[in-house]
């Protein structure tokens, strides 16, 4: 499997607003981004923890090979890795979630792999879409719960 490194770019705002200008050009954003991101206020599908297992696997491996980022996967990749009718889009927000809740914890955890009672939690919990320019949120008392549940 290979992976093709973007030119690096300094992250941030920056790149928000280049997303942003390249969506709005299209139809104001609306379309593209909903098309991309989900429709905000719906409901994001569970999904198989099988599809986040990998996923996350390959997430995993391409961050030992580019520590410093700047690598995009492409679509290809993750329909080879995740089941036939798995929804990428989906499995890919419920981990970047997951991601969003590890970096939140950061000052009062050092680290360490998601069990996986974590990423069964994560793959069916109840989320919704949110907007482009949202703070990501996670309900973490009942992300605890339902993993808690997981394990037992």
């Amino acid at each position: 499997m290979s992976f093709c490194p973007l030119t690096p770019v300094n992250p941030g705002r920056r790149i928000r607003r280049k997303w942003r200008t390249a969506i709005e050009e299209v139809d104001g954003g609306k379309e593209v981004f909903e098309r991309l991101f989900g429709k905000p206020g719906e409901p994001v599908p569970a999904v198989d923890f099988a599809d986040m297992k990998a996923m996350k696997a390959v997430m995993e491996d391409v961050k030992k090979e580019h520590p410093k980022g700047g690598v995009a996967i492409g679509m290809e990749v993750w329909q080879s890795v995740c089941s036939p009718d798995a929804d990428i889009r989906a499995v890919s927000y419920r981990l970047r979630l997951l991601g969003m809740l590890e970096i939140s914890l950061q000052p009062v955890y050092s680290g360490g792999q998601w069990s996986e009672a974590a990423l069964k939690a994560a793959a069916k919990m109840e989320m919704t879409w949110l907007p482009f320019d949202a703070p990501h949120t996670i309900d973490v008392m009942g992300f605890l719960a339902q993993a808690q549940a997981e394990a037992a």
